[in-house]
């Protein structure tokens, strides 16, 4: 048995492959620090150039720190650095995240009594690797074409994961709408499975491109309806420019993205809608920025992305002509203002509402954090049972959560 401390950064996605690998070393001791640890995971996020940089620099000083540890580097930054990374740190394990729980069962003997915490939340893969051509992408060039896991594994991954006490599953992956494509499924046909376990919980459907939404639309609101699904719809618009989103080739439309918005909304009153926005795309005007700031006030979606257009090489995007940085941050600060008080007042209009929510995780001060059935997070200031449902009353509100008291 050996001890293991496994360092996370990125999506989701990245969250969920850390949680399977921590699965798979059963038997082996995880600690909570770099220190404690005779083997050091880094899964590394390379999406932006910003957090590259991040990643390069962490490598550094987890290999400097290593001493007589073992560095095992994992996670997208391995696909573009792994060469460069082998012949900087020779005494490190670059491998794709996949393989690390392998090279490290195949080395160390595991004491099969030791198990893990039991946890509330668990992230669970679907799929990695994406069928879209954004030009601005350098994930899709990292992990592929989509690679979806069959519904049988990930049934039985999740039956495994309420077992050891999940109360909500967030599905993972690149696109979650394109699950299924390459082996002759749809998200539908997994979704209902899942929902076919006997256990109460609840699913988070992950991101959705609003292309791949289009092509299951009709059953996909089906499955929303039913009452283990998140009434959450995670759709990225990325820019309220026509001009701009045929640059970034996303593959729909404005208007696709609001008729999307629109049958949810009007299946699902309660619905949670959340996007994501690019500012600072080469050779955004300010009147395609304009453009944006008015699709954020006409769709008022509750939970925004923000995430100023970073060049990376090898996508079409980085040969663009750039927007000047002084101007992006503006225009990042501008559009997170807007949000900010966009959501604020959104969630005004809940106040004294009463929610079924399931207490998730400690907060502040002795407080608990507790999801609703739309996904909705509201703070009650006391120290709740985890893992329990209360009916919660909203009392007060800020722009990205909802404080309530027992109802």
């Amino acid at each position: 048995m050996v001890s293991v401390y496994l360092e996370t950064y990125g999506c989701t996605l990245n969250q969920s492959e850390s949680e399977e690998i921590l699965s798979l070393l059963k038997g082996h001791s995880v600690v909570e620090s770099a220190h404690d640890a005779q083997i050091i995971v880094l899964n590394t996020c390379a999406v932006v150039e910003r957090t590259e940089k991040r990643m390069l620099k962490r490598v550094k000083q987890l290999y400097e720190q290593s001493e007589n540890r073992e560095l095992i580097i994992s996670g997208c930054l391995t696909e573009q650095w792994g060469d460069w990374l082998r012949a900087e740190y020779p005494e490190s394990v670059v491998v794709r995240s996949d393989h690390v729980a392998s090279y490290i069962n195949g080395r160390y003997k595991r004491k099969p009594t030791v198990a893990f915490g039991r946890s509330i939340t668990a992230r669970v893969k679907i799929a990695h690797g994406c069928q879209g051509s954004c030009s601005y992408c350098i994930v899709r060039l990292i992990r592929g074409p989509i690679a979806s896991r069959s519904i049988e594994t990930i049934v039985r991954d999740v039956q495994r994961r309420i077992q050891n006490g999940a109360q909500q599953i967030l599905l993972a992956a690149q696109d979650a709408a394109a699950y299924g494509q390459d082996r002759g499924c749809t998200l539908s046909d997994l979704v209902e499975a899942l929902c076919g376990l006997e256990q109460d919980f609840r699913i988070r459907i992950g991101m959705m491109s609003v292309s791949s939404i289009l092509n299951i639309l009709e059953e996909l609101v089906q499955t929303f309806g039913h009452p283990k699904v998140y009434k959450f719809l995670h759709v990225p618009v990325q820019s309220g420019s026509e001009r701009v989103i045929t640059l970034m080739e996303r593959g729909h439309t404005i208007a696709d993205f609001k008729r999307v918005v629109q049958v949810f909304r009007q299946t699902f009153a309660d619905v949670t809608i959340s996007t994501d926005f690019i500012v600072g795309f080469p050779t955004e005007s300010d009147d395609d920025f304009r453009a944006t700031m008015r699709v954020l006030r006409e769709v008022r979606p509750l939970k925004v992305n923000i995430t100023r257009f970073s060049p990376r090489m090898g996508t079409k995007a980085f040969n663009l002509e750039p927007v000047v940085s002084r101007i992006t941050k503006e225009r990042s600060r501008m559009l997170t203002a807007e949000h900010h008080r966009i959501a604020y007042e959104e969630n005004l209009q809940k106040l004294g509402k009463i929610y079924e929510a399931v207490a998730v995780e400690r907060g502040k001060n002795q407080s608990t954090v507790l999801y609703s059935d739309n996904y909705q997070p509201i703070v009650v200031e006391q120290n709740l049972a985890l893992g329990v449902r209360y009916a919660v009353r909203a009392t007060r509100a800020t722009p990205t959560y909802l404080i309530g008291i027992l109802s």
